[in-house]
């Protein structure tokens, strides 16, 4: 742990392109997220819709460090600096679909990363240098934080109760649109669309992604329709995209 501590206060940094691609990143997704906010019902309100638009980029520029944070410290424990890159093209496809659907399609794709051999802090390490499954590994753990910030946001909504009533999240309010956008935002970063999470992991383990992927698909899917979340649900999705990736690239290959 002391090592850890000791790589995060000499390494964990932004520089100055990743600094205006998450700005971007998070203005762009939080105008499409507040879309259907600018006032109540069908009514135009500059001052009501400004507000939820500030309070889109609160959870939004949270949600996007939460998860590139994430990759960074991983990356720097198992000998790696992870650097955030920009899908600009995949935002503004986003702000494409976003007008056409009238803020009904969320299309949240900011970007993926790319990592460094820090050399000697990989010293003994079996994949000594840059390699797939690292890169995958440490790309997991960028959608992994969005879920458990989601369901820490979930315990906030049902007010501490740690098994909540069946009541589907409503994103009216800013702790349900927190909570949807994680969600969301773990699931389109997990697509194997390069550059995007997803796709690193794919290639680090094609197995292992669609159990992941079908895991956090599984979540989602309580939470967001049933309003209810249950361990065994969601292994048993991972399980069932496993046998499916299995029958159809491991098998069939």
């Amino acid at each position: 742990m002391s090592d850890l501590t000791d790589k995060i206060k000499r390494y964990f940094t932004f520089n100055n392109e990743e600094i205006k691609g998450i700005i971007g990143s998070t203005l762009i997704i939080a105008f499409i997220i507040s879309f259907k906010l600018w006032g109540p019902g069908e009514e135009f309100n500059f001052a009501y819709g400004l507000k939820n638009f500030f309070n889109s980029i609160l959870i939004t520029l949270l949600a996007i460090l939460v998860h590139i944070s994430a990759q960074k410290i991983y990356g720097l424990h198992i000998g790696f600096k992870v650097e955030f890159k920009t899908f600009w093209p995949g935002l503004i496809i986003a702000l494409v679909f976003c007008f056409v659907s009238r803020g009904a399609i969320w299309l949240l794709i900011p970007g993926g990363i790319v990592i460094y051999h820090m050399a000697q802090h990989r010293l003994g390490f079996f994949r000594y240098g840059l390699n797939y499954w690292s890169l995958g590994m440490i790309s997991a753990i960028g959608p992994l934080a969005n879920v458990i910030l989601a369901a820490l946001f979930a315990v906030i909504a049902y007010g501490g109760v740690i098994i909540p009533p069946m009541t589907p999240i409503a994103a009216t309010t800013l702790v349900g649109r927190a909570i949807i956008l994680n969600l969301w935002l773990a699931i389109f970063t997990m697509l194997p669309i390069p550059p995007l999470d997803g796709s690193n992991m794919f290639f680090a383990s094609r197995l292992l992604y669609a159990f992941a992927f079908g895991c956090i698909v599984g979540y989602a899917m309580l939470v967001l329709f049933l309003g209810f979340y249950s361990l065994v649900f969601v292994i048993l999705m991972g399980i069932i995209f496993w046998f499916l990736a299995y029958q159809v690239m491991e098998k069939a290959g």
